[in-house]
């Protein structure tokens, strides 16, 4: 019982850090290119050009309503980095529950999807404002075998290569959100992911980068 109880000490979250700035994270929340700035500041630190601006609209449209958009942009424009972003946006603020993530081979896809998880992992300003998602992969420390635990309950999270499932916080937006990752050429149809309450989700967001 003792060494339960250590055990249990050792993977208990505590308590969970407050929201840094409760008013950038709503504006961010409302707002993707003051998500893009206010975030990842190094990734984007040149101004935006009109096309961006575009992207930027299209990206918003089609996580917030939904709609079908092909959009060409040159090489270094800074495409990949906006995908990212999108995905991450629209699981963060409970806009999507399934994002299925499509890269120009799985290779590509896995890359993507581990840039994101080391964005949750390591951004200091996205950890001060989204702590329900943040905190919890980072005290995971990438040991995905660890069991965290909250308020007395085992966080349910999945970390592979593949896929990424947000820890199951309660009262967040982005609880069990998952990013699903596949190059174009890989198994897209039929994929779903079954809850633990037997629910099975499908993709309602996906992102293509770079099809050619």
């Amino acid at each position: 019982e003792r060494s339960a109880a250590i055990s249990a000490a050792g993977r208990d979250l505590g308590k969970l850090p407050d929201v840094v700035d409760p008013v950038r994270k709503e504006r961010a929340c409302r707002d993707f290119r003051f998500f893009c700035e206010s975030y990842f500041p190094h990734t984007f630190s040149l101004p935006w050009s009109p096309d961006h601006l575009k992207v930027i609209a299209k990206v918003e449209e089609a996580v917030q309503q939904g709609g079908l958009f092909a959009l060409a942009m040159p090489r270094a424009a800074g495409k990949t980095s906006v995908v990212e972003s999108a995905c991450l946006w629209a699981v963060l603020i409970g806009a999507r529950e399934f994002v299925c993530l499509i890269g120009s081979d799985e290779g590509h896809a896995m890359l993507m999807l581990d840039s994101i998880q080391t964005e949750l992992e390591c951004n200091d300003i996205l950890h001060g404002d989204f702590p329900e998602v943040c905190h919890p992969l980072r005290s995971l420390e990438r040991v995905n075998q660890r069991r965290l635990m909250f308020q007395g309950k085992t966080l349910r999270m999945e970390v592979t290569a593949k896929q990424l499932v947000l820890p199951d916080m309660p009262d967040s937006p982005a609880a069990g959100a998952i990013i699903n990752a596949t190059g174009i050429t890989g198994r897209i149809r039929g994929m779903k992911f079954k809850r633990p309450d037997g629910k099975a989700v499908r993709p309602s967001l996906v992102v293509i980068d770079d099809p050619q």
